[in-house]
């Protein structure tokens, strides 16, 4: 009885009352619709683009490196002989010129051994004229035994005889030879004794200057496999090479003849000028990495530099004028990040999501992005060298002024 209450009073609804409600469940809707809508266009990113003019100037390439400067021709003096330092004839920075004396050694003991020599080849050549002698009363008596056998019809003197005197002879002949030995020896002797005189001045091969002094007076030189280092002197400081450690990914782009700019830390703001003199095969590994050696010419008329400083360098490997250039940023731009994160439209809020399709770049292939209307059109470009900030690109569809993307950011 209820049931049918309750079906009577919703069949007896009066059109009135039943508009009413419909107005009101439309309105409902209304204000859900534009709420969904206020959500979706507030959820959607705004994309704004930096972008930068294409231009056109020089490029210059260059690879850095670090390295040392050191003179050109660098000597160490040495003794060839033991001894005590008796003087020092020069300090550091002093200049020297070829021959020029730079220490002696004391000659005491030299001295004395030379006058030992000298003693003795005048004995070896006394004995020599002793002998000599000899020799020749002993030839004169076989001529003569010889004589008087023949003379006698080899009765006398006896075969014997003739036999000892000859063995005399010849031993006499014996002590000559033995005797000019000896000579020469002493005369040997003699020219030792005085080459050590003179190696006992310690002169200077070149001309020059002294970077390092190592000794000092009183001290015991001992000249054994290795000559002991006395002084080290540079041929001249106006011109020097600078030795670069030259990356493997950089070397073959280094040549002899190249030119260059380095800076030292004792003047940060001098900027000094260089030529590749030689490029070195042979490598050099250091925790892992493999550099070579590239020798720089430098010139140094003021001497502001010295030797052992260190260097940081810049060679010119190849020089670029009037180019088309784009930023590296330019080509390392990246749209395809904006279509993974586009937000879904507001009929998608309701379907299943499908994967959007991305633009794919070929890694092989370059490409600059520029706007056409609002929407980004890449353009396909062929690269040249680079500097590190700016590369030469060839393209026909890009013209100076241009502008083309090198990032965005979303709002």
């Amino acid at each position: 009885m209820e049931e049918r209450t309750s079906l009577e009073k919703i069949l007896t609804i009066s059109p009135k009352s039943f508009g009413k409600k419909l107005i009101l469940g439309i309105a409902i809707l209304a204000i859900i619709f534009g709420v969904l809508i206020l959500v979706f266009k507030t959820s959607q990113p705004k994309v704004n683009y930096r972008t930068v003019k294409v231009s056109r100037g020089n490029l210059v390439v260059k690879v850095n490196a670090t390295g040392t400067l050191k003179p050109f021709n660098q000597v160490e003096v040495g003794s060839e002989i033991s001894g005590t330092i008796r003087s020092i004839e020069v300090d550091y920075n002093y200049k020297v010129k070829k021959g020029q004396v730079l220490a002696r050694l004391d000659t005491t003991r030299i001295e004395s051994e030379l006058l030992q020599a000298q003693a003795k080849l005048e004995g070896e050549m006394a004995n020599f004229k002793k002998v000599q002698a000899d020799l020749t009363l002993a030839e004169g008596k076989l001529k003569r035994m010889l004589e008087a056998y023949e003379r006698s019809g080899g009765k006398t003197p006896s075969q014997l005889e003739i036999e000892i005197q000859r063995s005399e002879v010849q031993k006499l002949q014996a002590e000559l030879l033995r005797s000019q030995a000896l000579i020469e020896e002493a005369k040997a002797l003699i020219k030792l004794k005085e080459a050590e005189l003179q190696k006992a001045i310690i002169r200077s091969p070149i001309n020059g200057i002294v970077l390092a002094r190592h000794v000092e007076i009183g001290q015991t030189i001992v000249s054994s496999l290795q000559s002991p280092a006395l002084f080290t002197l540079a041929e001249d400081l106006k011109k020097m090479q600078l030795i670069l450690d030259v990356d493997e990914a950089d070397i073959a782009q280094v040549q002899v003849g190249q030119k260059a700019k380095f800076t030292v830390d004792a003047y940060p703001e001098n900027e000094f000028e260089a030529k590749v003199q030689e490029v070195r095969f042979y490598p050099k590994t250091s925790q892992g990495v493999v550099t070579y050696e590239v020798v720089l010419e430098v010139n140094n008329p003021e001497l502001l530099l010295r030797p052992g400083m260190t260097a940081t360098a810049e060679i010119i490997v190849k020089e670029l004028k009037n180019v088309l250039l784009v930023p590296n940023q330019a080509l390392r731009f990246d749209p395809s990040r904006i279509y993974k994160k586009e937000k879904r439209g507001f009929v998608s809020l309701f379907m299943p999501a499908f994967p959007r399709r991305i633009p794919q770049i070929t890694p092989l292939e370059k490409k600059v992005w520029i706007l056409k209307e609002g929407k980004l059109v890449p353009i396909p470009v062929k690269t040249g060298p680079s500097d590190g900030q700016f590369t030469q690109i060839i393209s026909d569809l890009l013209k100076p002024g241009m502008e083309v993307v090198v990032g965005m950011e979303e709002k």
